[in-house]
């Protein structure tokens, strides 16, 4: 083909583009190099991240996101003048002070000062360039930013980390493994996409690009005003011009003769920003033996492969409210909204209907964390807080205004949820609403329209229909779901189900850590063994439903009692599309806003330890009297598993005493206890205590060992050519020890019965250890991160890493951490992530049975314990 050929091919393209995207052209110049689309709104600063995400701030301020669905900028709070993207829809921001901010989904945190730039990537990579030229990374772990080598006043990370600045004096730099790297050129603002597509404004306000193959900048015709810029994800720049209005690069694809070189960064090779809907999908996930078909608008019926039953252990039939409201299964009807009114009557509604043979599930190459389907067939999700609705006709989850940690929805389709505050809303067709008054830990809603939440003590209450009252019913737990007629099914914290009828509640011996009832009344699960199972009336039991290739961790059902799955690694999986008119899901998102933030109550709430929900967590504490310890003295807890809490103290004065004491719930305070590492005024590195009182000891003085002290006589415990650094005692009694010898620190166990110990692993750094029941044995590495036992090896909790001084596991499995600031974190185990326990500062902390947690401050001494 001719050059010519190309131009006649590019204007044929161009025009057919200018059409199809006319809903963000107004002012396109026709280039060889493509085209630049002037979109909507005005900015002083800008910021695409390579996952195709979009930020602005206004000329007034205001911060913006970019929807590519209604290709328009939506509003967030606050006022600043730079942004930037980051990982989790949680951008960073500059005010006119220089403080820097990071949005965690509700407001904006402050994380530091005397910032001039901020530059982040989707892996939460963070890098600041202060007013002093010097650069900063945010470590996450610590909270806390590091100095690096460096001089900046603009920064741009790119999606492997790269770091690129231009320095005070305008120079370009790229920074790597190796160091820093002067660049040709000079700029006033730089921006870094995937494969080192970057680009840069030049000082006299021209945009180029760098090619790096030829190691030299490109300029982009048609823009000569730029002050800021950005990259997409495909190395397309947007821009910001002098008169604020924001210019996006648009490629006009050639169908052959380009040079491959040009196709990736010359002119001719930019491709168009993220302003279609097609253009933002998640990368396609494939699942042996699980269909993978897309569904259509009008999907097919979904026969969803009833497995082979698999019986469980024997269990208390459930009551007969279990079954469901009609027991036609020809599986006739598909719920289609525009053929029925929603109303109470289910008796007529072909969503009661149970579906009638096998299921197969289809892989929606969607993920999400949570699902939620209401009677008319929609489909809502929640993936890290954002809130999703599935669209059948797209084939793919679209965004929906709001931030939530727990949904549920109504009947007429419209969402209700939890935030993460604990505070509720609901939307009204129109936006969303706050349920004033009311704080939840869950949310359910039956068929016939009822509403009930769990609160953060596990009380159950019923929600009037309009949102304007509660009252409390029977039934108590941590996760919920309404039969049909509105009455609930609970998992208890045992992890055991509950069912609440017309003549009380009932525990059911089977355990789960998911569950939801269909429009039908069928009764959904996934066990603790991530495995699913329904209920089936005619066997009076639970009965097996193999997912292929995939584990299941959370279900949600809707009419006719068809499920849809979230196995562990995020994928959906959905065994029928419910046709249902979807006409106006987009013109709803559109007039719904995103502030959720409410007012009122904030739910103070324990972890769910089935399901691991948690919100930062508000605990009051009392302080508890010490005078039995000598003043200035370290003091260490340990909740001993003979139901007392024992303090020890060691002061470092030339006398160097050292005693124990335990707590008097009587008295409410500390008094002295006699032990014979008292009497020697022993130094005890570390302790902890079995169900019959023996005391473990590893201590210093006045000689190195570990030892069990019993009745005051004590017994030295030995491994041939090591040295103790500390113990644990599990709840059933087995002793944990760390022994070392030069670098070589690992674990050993004893049984209760047993006089001699053994290597428990080849891993060879502890630092702390600590086992809750079922020997679930955490430790903290000699590098100070969590690592938890998975059964072969010590595995980072969570994967990417957390670093602790110590760790602590309760008896029903709670697990909390120290920090190298002093805080305290407990383990949330469906974020995979610690969370802050507010208020809790401390040297020194243990935490009993219950998950009460105590807290020792050193050197006061003071020891504080959460109230009741």
């Amino acid at each position: 083909m001719t050059r010519l050929s190309y131009r006649i091919v590019l204007v044929i393209l161009l025009a057919g583009a200018l059409q199809a995207m006319a809903g963000i052209s107004h002012a396109a110049q026709v280039l060889d190099d493509g085209v630049w689309f002037t979109l909507p709104g005005q900015a002083q600063d800008i910021s695409v991240t390579e996952i195709g995400e979009a930020y602005a701030i206004s000329v007034d301020g205001t911060p913006l996101r970019w929807d590519p669905r209604e290709e328009r900028w939506r509003t967030m709070s606050g006022s600043f003048v730079r942004i930037t993207g980051a990982a989790e829809r949680r951008p960073w921001v500059i005010d006119g002070d220089g403080d820097v901010y990071r949005y965690n989904g509700l407001w904006w945190e402050r994380k530091g000062s005397d910032v001039v730039d901020v530059a982040g990537n989707a892996r939460g990579e963070i890098y600041i360039a202060k007013t002093d030229g010097s650069v900063h990374r945010w470590l996450e772990l610590r909270h806390s930013w590091e100095t690096i080598t460096g001089i900046a006043k603009r920064l741009a990370v790119d999606p492997d980390g790269r770091l690129w600045a231009v320095t005070p004096t305008n120079e370009i730099r790229m920074r790597d493994d190796a160091g820093w790297h002067t660049l040709p050129g000079l700029a006033r603002d730089i921006a870094a996409g995937v494969n080192q597509r970057v680009a840069m404004v030049h000082p006299d306000g021209r945009v180029m690009l760098w090619r790096m193959r030829d190691q030299r900048w490109f300029v982009l015709q048609g823009v000569d005003t730029a002050t800021d810029i950005a990259v997409t994800r495909s190395g397309a720049p947007w821009v910001v011009l002098r008169d604020n209005s924001i210019l996006a690069k648009v490629r006009i694809a050639l169908s052959s003769g380009i040079d491959p070189q040009d196709q990736e960064t010359g002119a001719e090779g930019l491709s168009a920003p993220e302003a279609r809907p097609d253009d933002i999908k998640a990368d396609e996930i494939t699942a042996d033996e699980i269909s993978s078909a897309y569904p259509s608008a009008s999907p097919p019926k979904a026969p969803v492969a009833r497995a082979d039953p698999s019986r469980a252990e024997p269990i208390s039939p459930p009551p007969s409210e279990t079954q469901t409201v009609s027991n036609d299964n020809t599986g006739e009807g598909s719920g289609d909204k525009t053929e029925r009114p929603v109303s109470d009557n289910l008796a007529d509604d072909p969503a009661s209907r149970t579906y009638d043979g096998n299921l197969t599930f289809t892989d929606t190459r969607d993920s999400a964390d949570r699902l939620a389907i209401g009677r008319d067939g929609s489909v809502f999700a929640i993936r890290g807080g954002d809130i999703l609705r599935w669209s059948n006709s797209q084939g793919r989850f679209n965004g929906f205004p709001g931030s939530v940690v727990r949904i549920a929805v109504d009947p007429d389709g419209n969402p209700w949820g939890v935030s993460a505050l604990g505070r509720v809303f609901r939307h009204t067709g129109n936006d969303w609403q706050q349920v004033v008054g009311q704080t939840a830990a869950d949310i359910a809603i039956a068929a016939n329209g009822d509403i009930v939440t769990v609160n953060a003590q596990g009380r159950l209450y019923r929600i009037d229909r309009n949102g304007t009252g509660f009252t409390p019913i029977d039934g108590q737990g941590v996760s919920i779901a309404l039969m049909p007629d509105g009455s609930p099914w609970t998992i208890l914290e045992n992890g055991f189900l509950q069912y609440c009828g017309d003549t009380g509640c009932k525990t059911v011996r089977q355990k789960a850590t998911s569950l939801a009832t269909g429009i039908d009344g069928t009764l959904w699960i996934v066990t603790p063994d991530n495995v699913l199972r329904r209920y089936n009336d005619d066997i009076g039991d639970f009965e097996t439903v193999r997912v292929a290739r995939k584990t299941p961790k959370r279900v949600a059902a809707g009419p006719q009692g068809y499920p849809w799955v979230v196995a562990s690694d995020g994928t959906v999986l959905a065994s029928q599309f419910f046709e249902r008119d979807e006409s106006g899901d987009l013109r709803i998102a559109a007039r719904t806003s995103e502030d959720m933030e409410g007012s009122g109550d904030t739910a103070s709430v324990t972890s769910n330890i089935v399901e691991g929900f948690t919100f930062t967590k508000n605990i009051s504490f009392e302080t508890v009297e010490t005078d039995a310890a000598p003043a200035g003295a370290d003091i260490e807890i340990s909740t001993g598993n003979d139901g007392i809490v024992y303090g020890y103290s060691y002061t470092n004065s030339p006398s160097q005493s050292g005693s124990m004491f335990v707590y008097d719930e009587r008295r409410r305070k500390f008094v002295a206890e006699v032990t014979a590492f008292g009497d020697q005024n022993a130094n005890v590195q570390d302790y902890d205590v079995a169900s019959n009182g023996d005391i473990w000891a590893s201590t210093l003085s006045p000689s190195v060992g570990l030892f069990r002290e019993r009745n005051k006589s004590q017994q030295e415990f030995k491994v041939s050519g090591l040295t103790p650094a500390g113990v644990a005692v599990a709840p059933d009694d087995t002793v944990y020890a760390i022994f070392y010898t030069g670098g070589d620190y690992w674990l050993y166990s004893k049984g209760p019965d047993s006089n001699s110990f053994t290597r428990f692993d080849d891993f060879n750094s502890l630092y702390d250890v600590s086992v809750g029941a079922g020997n679930d044995v955490w430790i903290i590495d000699r590098s100070l991160y969590v690592r938890q036992w998975t059964g072969t090896s010590f595995e980072k909790r969570p994967s990417q890493g957390q670093q602790a001084e110590a760790v602590r596991v309760s008896r029903n499995g709670e697990v909390f951490i120290l920090t190298s600031d002093n805080g305290v974190y407990r383990w949330n185990a469906t974020n995979k992530s610690f969370d802050l326990i507010k208020n809790s500062t401390a040297e020194n902390f243990d935490v009993e049975e219950d998950g009460r947690l105590w807290l020792s401050v050193n050197n006061t001494p003071t020891i504080k314990r959460a109230r009741d």
